[in-house]
């Protein structure tokens, strides 16, 4: 059996900090052009200046993860490091309870081996490390999980009621953020009822889920929001669940597309190699589920372990579920820390302590080919000046964006469609319409004739355009075949009266700069 220690808090605070320091030089003023890191930056900066969610202007999130955005905007001020703030908070913590989980379920060594994979794999990719709703969801519920198990071998009757009721809050604001994750707040609640000697937690873990609740309630009430929050949260059931559906593990444009068209059994077995690590977040939950019922069976368990082994991996259950109806890789790496924590304290139970050192070296080589990527792709980044701030952009865009700052001040009217807000936060346009973004097939034809009848009513300057094929809605929603992908009369309306930009050209993540037409109209600034 591995030697059981405590993770030492000190050594839990450094990864944080060394994580933290990390992003802070390679990821807070670093643009990737992501499509939904805008649906929080952009509805943050409104709230910000004053507007009221769900009522001036159309959200489509709930409130936890805008409120949360909202506050790093009023202390920091409005830049693009005060918006990758929490996402850079998120991941290292979320590094730093993966490390703390490991070391408290396996050992030190084990979790350092289990810390290098997952950040490892996981910064690969700058997009991955945006705003985004899900990091901060993911992030408050582990650290109630944590906070749980934290307690799981105490007497809960002395000293704990008040880290059951912080349980409890964490998980209730992880709910506001994203509400599916509502569902770890009946499995905890269910496993506390579950064993006599735990009952008397459930009062303050209530308590402390309640007491979040009615706060962020009565926030929305004062703003005069919480009728139209319960009509945003219909719009999605009505709108998000049918289209947006992927199966579990999936990618986007699947696996044989990316498997096909590489020669040779080398290049092949290459590529395979990358899916396994691609894949790693829907491989790592059923390898950790049969490792530790091996681990159970083969007597690698101790009694007092088992009531917090056992809500871990229903909490790895219900973090899994939240990722649907769109469980594709992207959904399920926002949940990977637990399954990777799991996975690899199991299996270090199961191995050898030299074996399982031996078989660590391959993940780790790959990983740090990984995480290689994502450094190399910062040197091939310049410094530019913007509205939000000093920014890192890739070398290939850095003529486009510095000419997109020139001819988009902040203030002139702007319209970007049909679906990339980021720019809003960027060039500090202003969006005439209630709608910051209208992705056919989830918005309703009316939705569209009602942001047409705002443009026609204040006609923006500036217009950024992607016309999208049908295949590329069907990229984007693989098992929604009949998709209504063109709004025309909206489409119709911006190409008759909007005209791109000539000499230079101006291209910006796919998306093009128009000028309204006549220029004429606009020509004075």
């Amino acid at each position: 059996m591995v030697e059981h220690k405590r993770s030492a808090w000190k050594s839990t605070t450094v990864v944080f900090l060394f994580v933290f320091l990390l992003l802070l030089v390679f990821q807070s003023n670093r643009v990737t052009l992501t499509q939904d890191e805008g649906l929080t930056l952009d509805p943050a900066q409104r709230m910000a200046a004053g507007e009221r969610v769900y009522v001036d202007f159309f959200a489509a999130l709930s409130p936890g993860s805008y409120w949360l955005q909202e506050l790093m905007f009023r202390l920091f001020g409005l830049s693009l490091w005060a918006g990758r703030l929490m996402v850079m908070l998120d991941f290292s913590v979320q590094c730093a309870l993966l490390f703390w989980l490991t070391a408290r379920l396996a050992s030190s060594k084990v979790a350092v081996t289990v810390l290098l994979l997952f950040a490892g794999f996981q910064i690969s990719s700058a997009s991955f490390l945006t705003a985004a709703h899900r990091w901060d969801s993911g992030t408050l519920a582990l650290a109630g999980l944590c906070l749980a198990v934290h307690c799981a071998q105490r007497e809960v009757t002395r000293g704990t009621p008040w880290i059951w009721a912080a349980s409890g809050m964490l998980l209730a604001a992880a709910a506001w953020c994203t509400p599916s994750v509502g569902l770890l707040i009946a499995v905890e609640g269910i496993w506390l009822m579950a064993a006599p000697a735990r009952r008397n937690a459930v009062v303050p873990f209530v308590s402390g889920v309640m007491g979040v609740t009615a706060l962020a309630v009565a926030e929305l009430a004062v703003l005069g929001s919480l009728s139209a929050f319960f009509h945003q949260l219909l719009w999605l059931r009505e709108n998000y669940a049918g289209i947006n559906f992927m199966p579990y593990g999936s990618i986007n444009g699947g696996y044989r597309n990316f498997l096909g068209g590489t020669d040779g059994i080398g290049g092949r077995l290459v590529r395979l190699v990358m899916v396994a690590c691609i894949a790693l977040p829907a491989i790592l939950p059923p390898v950790a589920l049969a490792a530790w019922i091996a681990a159970l069976w083969r007597g690698k368990v101790a009694m007092k372990e088992r009531p917090e082994l056992l809500l871990l991996l229903l909490a790895m259950g219900s973090l899994i579920a939240t990722a649907f109806p769109r469980a594709n890789m992207v959904h399920l790496a926002f949940v990977a820390t637990l399954p990777y924590a799991l996975a690899g304290a199991a299996l270090a139970r199961l191995a050898p302590a030299k074996t399982s050192a031996a078989l660590a070296v391959v993940p780790l080589v790959l990983a740090t080919i990984f995480a290689a990527n994502y450094f190399i792709a910062w040197h091939g980044t310049s410094a530019l000046s913007s509205p939000v701030g000093r920014l890192r952009v890739s070398n290939g865009e850095l003529a486009d964006f510095e000419r997109l700052f020139k001819e988009v001040r902040p203030g002139d009217g702007l319209f970007v469609y049909p679906y990339m807000p980021i720019h809003y936060f960027l060039t500090q346009g202003k969006n005439p319409a209630r709608f910051s973004w209208l992705q056919p097939g989830m918005m309703r034809d009316r939705n569209a004739r009602a942001t047409l009848a705002e443009l026609q009513a204040r006609p923006p300057e500036w217009l950024l355009y992607a016309p999208m094929s049908p295949k590329e809605y069907r990229d984007i929603f693989p098992y929604a075949p009949n998709v209504n992908w063109r709004f025309e009369d909206l489409e119709s309306w911006l190409e008759t009266n909007y005209r791109p930009a000539p000499d230079p050209k101006v291209t910006v993540g796919g998306y093009r700069l128009w000028r309204r037409f006549p220029a004429e109209v606009q020509a004075s600034r």
